[in-house]
């Protein structure tokens, strides 16, 4: 997670860093660097709970042309519990296992005008996924793994400063519990 936070401060600081050189340029050099923030939900099927379930997701980055940018961004995927009955566990009262975790990522960014003010993009880089399990009787789990990550998407502009997003994401293998790794997800992105 330390990590992860390093690489977000470095975004924050790309952006902020692009968003004076734009502003300090002069007609004849101007910089294309458009940094942005977004917030959305990621819907996602739980391995454990066999349950989709909605969660929160903050990204931001760097346009740096028309097409190239960065991107930056982390989903929290909030506890999920599962009971089994005494029945099926042969424990008295059953069992209950709860999962949660995050993935976080990194990652190019492709984007494709179809027209004015739409457009498809792609995403390829790093995630880091942490999930934790655990249950009755001090039952405690942690799989933690840095992997791909990848993702389709389009977007909408509503106006110069925001627009809808919606895309594909993978942020790498099948974990032994918790979240799968392919989600859906949908926002809105705001920029500077």
């Amino acid at each position: 997670m330390k990590a992860f936070t390093f690489v977000l401060a470095a975004a924050a600081l790309a952006a902020g860093t692009a968003a004076h050189a734009q502003q300090s340029s002069t007609p004849s050099d101007t910089v294309s660097y458009r940094p942005y923030v977004g917030i959305g939900v990621v819907s996602a099927r739980n391995v454990t709970t066999d349950s989709r379930h909605t969660d929160a997701k903050i990204f931001g980055g760097v346009d740096l042309s028309n097409n190239v940018g960065v991107e930056a961004g982390y989903v929290n995927f909030s506890s999920q519990d599962v009971h089994f009955s005494e029945a099926m566990t042969n424990t008295p009262g059953g069992t209950t296992l709860a999962t949660k975790g995050y993935s976080a990522y990194i990652a190019a960014k492709y984007t494709v005008p179809i027209n004015d003010r739409f457009s498809a993009y792609g995403k390829l880089g790093v995630a880091h996924n942490q999930r934790k399990l655990s249950g009755s009787f001090g039952l405690s789990d942690t799989d933690t793994n840095d992997n791909v990550y990848a993702g389709l998407g389009v977007q909408y502009k509503l106006n110069e400063r925001m627009s809808v997003v919606g895309e594909y994401e993978n942020y790498g293998k099948q974990q032994a519990f918790g979240a799968r790794p392919g989600v859906w997800s949908a926002g809105l992105k705001f920029g500077f």
